[in-house]
């Protein structure tokens, strides 16, 4: 006997091909974010992480002399300067104990008016004998391809300078210094950082004692761990200006200064004038505000000094990072709701983004920053929409079937669900039972459009009445109506709603009866009965075919108060339950020891005359 082919429920697929969106969206996100578009957003958050930290008080012995405004503004000649004025500079610091000073410049030609003054300018180095000079590594095209060259100071400045230190910043492609390479081996030789010529100078450490491996530098005291491109990030103390810095002309003249001030410290000499050029695009720059080549160089000192070096994650780290969130994002939305997920998802991005600030801020840590909240948005976008289709799809699919047979707010309730299900729930309700006196025995002398024809008319009058008081049409048997009122939507007063309710279907007939007595047809009376109590309310049948009822003892006793009316002479009849709920609100005639069938004990009930305003 051939197997049954075993049927997927929808709601097992539309979990799985969520599950399935949300996978694929984390592997996409993978590939979209290796676009040099989403480097740059990272390189704005590194940027924007520097900002959120601030400003930090820089502790390294640096000291820097500004060729400033201010210097070119009092200097005994106009710019550029004879370079017996930077001997005389070198003179002045060595004198006040300058333990260390560096040149961010390159003085790469003789000069053409004076040539004694290049000879003075070294004199003045070979005396001082802690001098280090700039220079640095370019690179050429030519047409055998790309050639290195050395660009060195002339020969007596190079061979009475302490060191060399190569003063250029490696770019990032967004042309902002973010790093520094403090080793540079151009052939076979290596080539030293200004800033870290300066720190060997000040520790009096011989380049014999240089150790280099497994990404590592060590030289004395010096530690320096960098990456594969063998650079390290630049910790920024802040934006520019965050060094002590003296105009030059000040330590030319040596007047008005602090001369103790250079005692022991390190001092770097260059431009900080913005009209020289020599300013660079920083973490902390805006469009308007650069650094100076020659604070960067004391930025990259300090970070020596203080070892606090940055580390960034790796690439494999940020592509586990990059899954891991993706798939824990996947795994968190797909079973909820679409604007849950939204509340989920800016938890989660605020969440990830203190932790980023704090790792950076308390850690110096670098963690990938816009791929992993990329991953985040994308895969709940991806999601979310593929969810949103399919709820509005079934939301449609309910709306055109339930709409014609209940209320709105019924159709409401049921979209609220995450799908239909049998069973219900206890709840305190006012039901409404009303029927056509005599019409069984009417209709048989009439014919069956006209039957159509009045019944139609009379419950679709009946209906609208019902709607406008918020109640539940809960169904039409026969002649008989029955209605709910404070389920599925609760209202504090349903009992009065479906008091309400009755004396406005009883008016309403006595229009219509006067249209139909004009149209020569057949009036109609009818009886109505009410009662609040509990109920048992929910969705009931199969899983074919089911419908939003209610069932219970207190359902019944409405359908008797409703029959009553024949008895009694009524036309409206309230059980003491509904009466006591609404006793301000009516005018009522009690009626005692009235018997009802299926209760043993005789009940009090009241006809309704007046509804009170």
């Amino acid at each position: 006997m051939a197997k049954k082919e075993k049927k997927v429920k929808p709601k097992s697929f539309h979990r799985r091909v969520i599950i399935t969106i949300g996978i694929a969206a984390t592997i996409l996100s993978m590939f979209i974010t290796s676009t040099e578009f989403f480097n740059q957003l990272e390189y704005r958050s590194i940027d924007w992480r520097f900002k959120m930290r601030g400003p930090v008080e820089p502790s390294a012995p640096v000291v820097i002399v500004g060729i400033d405004d201010a210097s070119f503004a009092r200097m005994p000649e106009r710019w550029t300067w004879p370079r017996a004025f930077y001997a005389k500079a070198v003179q002045n610091l060595k004198k006040w104990g300058a333990k260390a000073i560096g040149f961010d410049v390159i003085y790469s030609e003789a000069t053409s008016k004076n040539p004694e003054e290049d000879k003075e300018f070294a004199e003045a180095l070979d005396k001082a004998g802690n001098v280090v000079m700039g220079m640095a590594l370019m690179k050429q095209m030519t047409s055998g391809g790309e050639m290195g060259r050395r660009l060195y100071p002339i020969k007596p400045l190079k061979e009475n300078a302490y060191a060399l230190g190569v003063i250029q910043h490696p770019y990032d492609k967004d042309a902002y210094v973010r790093r520094n390479q403090p080793v540079i081996k151009d052939e076979d030789k290596l080539f030293f950082s200004m800033g870290l010529e300066m720190l060997g100078l000040y520790y009096g450490l011989d380049k014999s004692e240089v150790k280099i491996n497994d990404n590592r530098f060590g030289w004395g005291p010096v530690d320096i761990p960098y990456n594969n491109s063998g650079t390290i990030n630049i910790n920024y103390a802040g934006p520019a200006g965050s060094f002590k810095t003296v105009p030059f002309y000040k330590v030319y003249y040596g007047e008005n200064i602090d001369k103790s001030l250079f005692k022991g410290k390190m001092v770097l000499i260059g431009s900080v004038a913005e009209i020289l050029h020599d300013v660079f695009s920083t973490p902390f720059s805006s469009l308007a505000e650069k650094m100076p080549g020659v604070e960067i160089h004391a930025n990259v000192i300090n970070t020596i000094y203080n070892e606090s070096y940055i580390k960034r994650m790796t690439k494999p780290m940020g592509v586990l990072l990059l899954l891991a969130i993706g798939l824990l994002t996947s795994f968190i939305m797909f079973g909820i709701r679409a604007w849950h997920g939204l509340i989920v998802l800016a938890g989660g991005i605020t969440a990830f983004i203190i932790t980023a600030v704090y790792m950076f801020v308390q850690e110096s840590y670098l963690v990938d920053f816009v791929n992993p909240l990329f991953a985040m948005v994308f895969c709940y976008l991806s999601m979310s929409t593929y969810k949103v289709a399919v709820e509005e799809k079934e939301k449609r699919k309910i709306r055109n079937v339930f709409s014609k047979y209940v209320s709105k707010n019924i159709v409401d309730e049921l979209l609220k669900t995450e799908g239909l299900k049998l069973g219900g729930e206890k709840r305190q309700i006012t039901i409404l039972f009303s029927d056509i006196r005599g019409f069984t025995s009417m209709s048989e002398k009439m014919r069956p459009q006209e039957v159509v024809g009045l019944l139609n008319e009379y419950l679709t009058a009946m209906t609208d009445i019902i709607f406008e008081h918020k109640g539940t049409l809960d169904k039409f048997i026969e002649d008989a109506v029955m209605e709910i009122y404070g389920t599925p939507r609760y209202y504090r007063d349903h009992a009065l709603r479906a008091v309400k309710t009755a004396a406005a279907m009883q008016s309403k007939l006595n229009e219509l009866n006067k249209k139909w007595a004009d149209e020569g047809k057949q009036s109609l009376r009818i009886g109505v009965g009410v009662n609040s109590g509990e109920v048992v309310a929910g969705n009931m049948g199969s899983l074919k075919r089911m419908e939003y009822t209610v069932i219970g003892d207190s359902v019944n006793l409405a359908s008797r108060l409703e029959s009553l009316n024949k008895e009694l002479g009524t036309e409206i009849l309230v059980s003491e339950s509904t009466y006591e709920k609404v006793k301000e609100k009516v005018k009522a005639e009690k009626h005692t020891g009235v018997r009802v069938k299926g209760k043993q004990e005789a009940l009090n009930v009241y006809e309704i005359k007046e509804i009170l305003r």
